[in-house]
């Protein structure tokens, strides 16, 4: 029997009656919009730059084959790289950048399909710094956990840093979580740790579909993650964690007095307050664990960087 509900893919159909320049215009992310033939309906601003950048057509196509760079990030950790362009810089240079496209097709209002609408989620701060770190690993260039495919702890400061001054050059919001589970030890210790790896494997795998693919997550130690997620206000980064809490307990089929249920505290970057002190968003996170009632002094004193 298995005690794990199997996580199923899911895709968004949408309808596509509505003004594209108003629904996408302030998206960060470059967002484009296909028709019946494969027509090019729209592309807000930053898809526009990506494909003035590029001689090089930006959607990803069935028989797409990656550069050999993007295999091997792929390989090296648990990326999930689609599509490789190339593009000019302002000094002249070619570039290459690392993505993501989703596609989420669109139906009309009769339900037929009406076309495709892709989101590029650019993943190249992400590569650069799993290249760097990788140069630093002493583990065969290992960057993430084994079980959880999590990164691994003794990266997170580069990529915080990283992370927290791209938000501040570009003005994007960008939030932090301190998260573990409850009562995971209990489980570990009732059903033996062949059953805990599995779980925790199980938890990797779902934050890698729940969250999206610029969110990095990270295993402090046994049972102490961090999450730092780009463009992300506090509000948004709450919501997301509410539902995950609310569907990963659902999901474990567990008794309820050993059941891992997940629990979490946010914070969100203000630059004049966290201005070169940007260690106080992980401080902030924890006294927001701490005020839902679920920051123990132990759990505390594990949140050390």
């Amino acid at each position: 029997m298995n005690t794990i509900k199997e996580i199923q893919p899911f895709e968004l159909n949408s309808h596509i009656d509505f003004d594209y320049a108003k629904s996408f215009s302030s998206c960060g992310m470059p967002v484009a919009i296909k028709g019946i033939k494969g027509e090019i309906l729209y592309m807000n601003e930053p898809a526009k730059m990506l494909s003035n950048s590029s001689k090089e057509t930006i959607f990803v196509s069935y028989d797409e084959k990656l550069s050999e760079n993007a295999k091997r990030i792929n390989e090296l950790s648990h990326t999930a790289i689609n599509k490789t362009i190339n593009v000019k810089t302002g000094s002249g240079q070619i570039k290459e950048r690392f993505f993501n496209i989703e596609s989420i097709t669109l139906l009309n209002k009769f339900g037929l399909f009406s076309g495709t609408l892709f989101i590029f989620h650019d993943l190249t701060p992400l590569v650069d710094s799993i290249v760097s770190l990788s140069g630093k690993s002493g583990k065969n260039g290992t960057v993430y956990d084994e079980i959880t495919g999590m990164f691994l702890k003794n990266q997170f400061e580069e990529v915080f840093s990283r992370e927290t001054e791209r938000s501040e050059r570009y003005r994007f919001p960008l939030s932090v979580s301190v998260f573990y589970f409850e009562n995971l030890i209990f489980f570990g210790q009732s059903s033996g740790n062949d059953k805990l790896n599995q779980v925790l494997k199980y938890i990797g795998i779902y934050f890698k579909q729940k969250l999206r693919k610029t969110d990095i997550v990270f295993r402090i130690d046994f049972n102490n993650f961090t999450s730092i997620m780009p463009h992300t206000d506090f509000e948004n980064a709450d919501n997301k964690f509410k539902k995950i809490k609310d569907e990963l307990f659902g999901l474990l089929k567990f008794p309820n007095n050993v059941k891992p249920a997940l629990k979490y505290g946010i914070s969100e970057l203000n630059l004049k307050k966290h201005y070169k002190n940007y260690n106080l968003l992980i401080e902030e996170a924890k006294i927001n664990l701490r005020e839902r009632g679920n920051l123990s002094a132990e759990q505390n004193g594990r949140y050390a960087f």
